[in-house]
């Protein structure tokens, strides 16, 4: 309780002090303070909700992901053959790894502060990546940016970053920062250097490690810019030995102790094992099967998660945050694999990028609204899905039972606010379309 209580305390004073320095700056630059509040408020926002998480956890942490992460580090620098011993550990060898050397090597108590600090260091650079891809896209006003960010700061899917102390910020970070530069590179027409790769595929092989899932995004990115009738050619085939060999070393583990392959792969099925359940995001306790039939689904959403990623590959006319947020789309539909709530925030985040290129910038005042609507209102569904991210907020509501029929009213809310944003995001395309 009072290392807890600590945290805080130095959480909330580092987040002043950041203030504090911004506004003393201001004092030699006048303007710094409002060219910079729409990015100040957000990072105002985030530290709300982390702070929001402590007290509805009356400062007594809910430890179990970050003491499933943190004991995968001790067993690094203790047993590192038994790295899946480790109950519930679903992740790569790298990110184990990556934490013995930068949390475990701490006592648990203060290797948490860290990490919650660090939580919120990583969502604020996420923000600021966001605002540079906004940017690179052509939003110029700082109001319409800070439309965007102000969704991406709140909710509790930014809530549930610090309330189970996770590390889906520092994903989100690297997601962004890759697609950053990409556009960064394109844009500015520089060429894309060995320098460029090592650092690129060395961070989405960390990515990797924190959610394996995120593999389709690392082939999509792989093969972006490549024409099919050079797949093969020499410059990137020593691209494809590059990103290999980058997996192989941050992976050793696989290599020294082969039995680890088998164990990381059994955790595909590790929900439906446990729950006897097939998890998604927006269903809950409606589809309850047996181990095999949740392994057959599974198995074919891989299959059919694939086959699309193929087809983005493939597609030329589509930039990388394009293809990342219709990837993004397709896996929170039919993604079985893990539990897709932790990684929502990353999903919904790329997803929004879509919506980007069909702001009217031009109109002002009542007229930004009649122009924007679809997509204001596809924005707000996505608003809405950040805010009811957890059950207790509907049955504080309405407080209906839990149990089956009543279960039906927590999906729907999923079901109708996917909705609203899919056909808002069908409906911009096909205006696009027509005026074209």
């Amino acid at each position: 309780m009072a290392q807890i209580m600590f945290l805080s305390i130095i959480f909330f004073i580092l987040v002043f002090l950041m203030i504090y320095f911004v506004c003393f700056f201001c004092l030699v630059k006048r303007a710094l303070i409002i060219d910079n509040l729409y990015l100040i408020i957000p990072a105002i926002c985030i530290a709300i909700w982390a702070f929001y998480s402590l007290y509805k956890q009356e400062f007594q942490p809910f430890l179990w992901d970050y003491y499933v992460v943190y004991s995968a580090g001790r067993k690094i620098l203790t047993n590192p053959s038994k790295l899946y011993d480790v109950r519930t550990y679903l992740y790569m060898p790298s990110f184990a790894v990556f934490i013995a050397f930068t949390l475990s090597i701490f006592p648990s108590s203060i290797a948490y502060n860290i990490l919650f600090i660090y939580n919120y260091i990583w969502g604020v650079l996420a923000l600021r990546e966001f605002n540079k891809i906004l940017i690179m896209m052509n939003l110029k006003e700082k109001l319409h940016r800070f439309m965007f960010l102000l969704i991406i700061s709140n909710g509790y899917f930014v809530y549930n970053q610090f309330w189970f102390n996770q590390t889906k910020y520092l994903l989100m970070l690297i997601l962004l920062f890759i697609i950053r530069r990409e556009l960064q590179f394109n844009k500015n027409e520089i060429d894309k250097d060995l320098k460029y790769y090592l650092i690129n595929y060395n961070l989405f092989v960390l990515a990797i490690g924190i959610a394996p899932q995120f593999i389709f995004y690392l082939i999509i990115y792989m093969f972006q810019d490549i024409p099919r009738n050079e797949l093969f050619n020499r410059e990137n085939i020593k691209k494809y030995g590059l990103l290999a060999i980058m997996s192989v070393v941050q992976n050793f583990l696989f290599i020294i102790y082969p039995s680890l392959i088998e164990k990381f792969l059994k955790g595909y099925g590790y929900v439906s094992r446990r729950k006897q359940k097939l998890k998604v995001i927006y269903l809950r306790d409606w589809i309850n099967t047996d181990f095999r039939t949740a392994q057959l689904i599974s198995n074919l959403s891989l299959i059919i998660l694939f086959i699309l990623a193929l087809i983005l590959i493939f597609n030329n006319k589509l930039r990388i945050q394009e293809k990342f947020g219709y990837f993004s789309i397709a896996y929170i539909l039919i993604g079985f694999q893990f539990y897709q709530f932790v990684v929502a925030l990353v999903l919904f985040t790329l997803t929004i990028l879509l919506f980007v290129p069909y702001l009217d910038q031009e109109a002002k005042g009542l007229e930004f609204i009649k122009h924007n609507k679809i997509l204001l209102i596809g924005l707000l569904s996505i608003a809405g899905i950040f805010f009811i991210a957890h059950e207790f907020i509907i049955y504080e509501i309405i407080p209906i039972p839990q149990e089956y029929p009543f279960v039906f009213f927590d999906n729907l809310r999923w079901i109708i606010l996917l909705a609203i944003m899919l056909t808002s995001l069908f409906s911009l395309h096909i205006n696009r379309e027509r005026n074209y």
